[in-house]
């Protein structure tokens, strides 16, 4: 199997680790997810890091990441960087690795800073109860407008993506799960349907869809509309999917 990696020069320290890394996966971690894809949280005396290993791919995928497409990998160590050049808050990138055999794409690892927070929007949504949800809300719409204003439209901006820290009053934001990622010119529709996964009701989506087209000078109504309809587009998409998976 031959290893090739990507470390940033400011984590030279970790060049031991991060070369070992397809031996140190399997090291005693803390696994903080564990599906498709599988997260570690590995303690090291300059801070704790997270290791993300990537289902290795089909044939096909194989044959694309070798050849013609960035590995996800590499797209969530530079989109990282990207991000943090626009003053975005995600974990800070250390290095990636990539494995092949006999020239094909086989693994891939994208290793970052662990970052301490206090939730995910998933738990707001999630809980009509949660403290503070209003303001919560109001964060959020800003933090998506900041987003959006940036160029950025993260593809899977969905509730287990967003990490939120309380500090004092305020509420500051994180995003994660950065390999699918563009920078474009947002369009109104564009930003609508990027915020339609986070809805969990029809009052929640008015909610975010106000407090956003207060902050992007939208008519309310308008988007409080095209919420709806990208989040009702999205709930019956996944439907389709999991009706399709019992077929299966």
């Amino acid at each position: 199997m031959n290893t090739v990696y990507t470390l940033d020069p400011h984590y030279a320290h970790l060049l031991p680790f991060v070369k070992e890394i397809a031996v140190r996966f399997h090291d005693d971690a803390t696994t903080i997810h564990a599906s498709r894809n599988t997260l570690k949280v590995f303690k090291r005396a300059t801070g704790n890091i997270v290791v993300k290993s990537f289902k290795v791919p089909n044939i096909i995928n194989q044959v694309a990441y070798s050849f013609f497409r960035t590995s996800k990998a590499e797209r969530s160590y530079i989109h990282s960087q990207q991000l943090l050049q626009l003053g975005i808050a995600t974990p800070r990138p250390i290095a990636f690795v990539e494995q092949r055999r006999w020239g094909l794409f086989k693994q891939s690892y994208y290793i970052c800073e662990h970052i301490e927070y206090d939730f995910e929007i998933r738990a707001v949504l999630n809980d009509a109860a949660f403290s503070d949800r209003e303001q919560i809300f109001k964060a959020f719409a800003t933090f998506s407008y900041q987003l959006h204003e940036a160029g950025v439209y993260h593809v899977d901006y969905s509730p287990g993506n967003v990490l939120i820290n309380k500090e004092g009053n305020t509420y500051s934001f994180n995003i994660v799960d950065v390999n699918r990622m563009k920078f474009i010119s947002f369009t109104d529709e564009l930003r609508m349907k990027n915020l339609s996964r986070f809805s969990a009701s029809v009052e929640d989506t008015t909610r975010i869809a106000r407090y956003y087209a207060h902050e992007a000078g939208l008519d309310p109504t308008w988007a409080t509309q095209k919420l709806l309809f990208y989040h009702h587009k999205h709930q019956a998409y996944r439907q389709n999917k999991r009706q399709l998976k019992k077929l299966s």
